[in-house]
């Protein structure tokens, strides 16, 4: 039996195809952040940073980079002028998984062991943690690849009265803080852990992109 062989204008279809794929892809995911950023009050603090795989806005004071969901809950807030540091959040929610990041500038007078600390006691205080027994994330374990120093924590824990996944990372650049909090049940923990960890890398990577 034999097989021809593909000609060359095969793949160049194949090529146009996922080009135009990845154009409708992107402007869908800019049309996501503009919407965002109109509801924050326009350019002013906010960039889109969408790619073709996801939608997102830049917070450009910190380089927070908050990636949008295609469904389930988003919000972003930007701190008010009384707090007493600037800062940003954005939060999504779907499938039970809560997932949110907090960027504060501290300045130099505030170390990360001491932010974390306190992190830690805001988010698992009150929720009778337990180290959480899992692997870390394969994203975790990856080469730091010039990424700042980060700190971790992931707890079995009671959120709501119900026993649940929590994860608490942190780093620090240019006197702003970057927090990721993620919560979820615990029988879905590991798969969790996996896409939480996928998640704080790329965040973690715009935001040492950052000027």
């Amino acid at each position: 039996m034999k097989f021809s062989r593909p000609r060359c204008g095969f793949f160049l279809v194949i090529a146009m195809l996922l080009s135009a794929c990845g154009d409708k892809a992107l402007s869908q995911h800019r049309t996501m952040a503009r919407a965002v950023i109109e509801r924050g009050g326009g350019g002013e603090l906010f960039t889109d940073a969408s790619t073709t795989e996801f939608a997102a806005v830049r917070h450009a004071p910190s380089g927070l980079r908050c990636e949008i969901p295609l469904s389930g809950e988003f919000s972003v807030e930007v701190f008010p002028p009384s707090a007493a540091n600037p800062g940003v959040y954005c939060a999504s929610a779907a499938a039970d998984v809560a997932t949110s990041y907090v960027a504060v500038h501290y300045g130099a007078e505030v170390d990360i062991d001491t932010a974390f600390s306190q992190a830690l006691a805001a988010s698992a205080g009150q929720a009778s943690p337990q180290p959480w027994p899992g692997e870390p994330s394969a994203a975790d374990k990856a080469p730091p690849e010039g990424l700042p120093h980060f700190r971790i924590a992931r707890f079995s824990a009671a959120v709501n009265g119900q026993p649940a996944y929590l994860r608490v990372a942190m780093a620090e650049a240019r006197g702003w803080f970057l927090q990721q909090i993620v919560s979820g049940p615990i029988a879905e923990a590991e798969t969790i852990e996996a896409s939480a960890g996928e998640g704080w890398r790329r965040t973690l990577a715009a935001f040492a992109e950052a000027p």
